[in-house]
């Protein structure tokens, strides 16, 4: 008689470390991280100061762990344009937009972990590991586009770089600048520059005045 399976539900160590990083998540977006303290997101999170370091060795601990989940969701957010072949410039679109989105919530600590040029040896392992990752999709995805003779003659990992980089950049700009230029405005923009940069040429999609 085959054995019944079960599947085991959060622990309740589990549910705290989840909740340090809600606590944490929640925080970072409302002040720089130099200013939130860990007895404030021990605090919000319903455990002791000492219950923190149980689960992460320090706030940088903290904060890679939550870069970390930035990797499950970029790839989420950019999987269907990864898996499809050619400019798809509506697959593109659609991934930046919800891009966009995450940034314009979480940009302070995004900026922080992302562009600060010493954010800490925690976090920079994370986030050498995250565009290490996304390079390499983005730069199989390239290679094959290249093999089929649409993309632009260049090294697909160079490439791959230089997309992220100005993702990033843009994001962190419109995080900063919100009234510069509406959402939407942005995404076709960046868009239309990645394709370019990519493939030498866009397709005939107007982008809005």
């Amino acid at each position: 008689m085959p054995a019944i399976g079960s599947r085991r539900g959060p622990t309740k160590g589990d549910q705290r470390e989840r909740a340090l990083l809600d606590a944490a998540r929640l925080a970072f977006r409302a002040r720089p991280i130099g200013q939130v303290t860990i007895d404030e997101l021990a605090g919000a999170a319903g455990i002791a100061r000492s219950g923190f370091y149980f689960y992460f060795e320090s706030k940088q601990a903290l904060l890679a762990a939550l870069v970390d989940e930035v990797i499950g969701e970029n790839d989420q957010e950019m999987a269907e344009w990864l898996a499809s072949d050619g400019l798809d410039r509506e697959a593109l679109r659609l991934g930046l937009a919800r891009a966009l989105t995450r940034w314009k919530v979480d940009g302070r600590w995004l900026r922080e972990a992302f562009l600060n040029p010493d954010p800490g040896p925690e976090v920079l392992h994370v986030r050498e590991r995250l565009v290490t990752d996304g390079c390499t999709a983005f730069s199989r995805r390239v290679e094959r586009d290249l093999r089929a003779g649409l993309t632009v003659n260049g090294d697909p990992d160079l490439l791959a770089s230089m997309v992220l980089n100005l993702r990033s950049m843009t994001f962190a700009t419109a995080f900063d600048n919100p009234a510069a230029h509406p959402d939407e405005v942005v995404v076709e923009t960046l868009t239309d520059a990645i394709l370019r940069l990519v493939y030498g040429a866009t397709p005939g999609a107007g982008r809005p005045a």
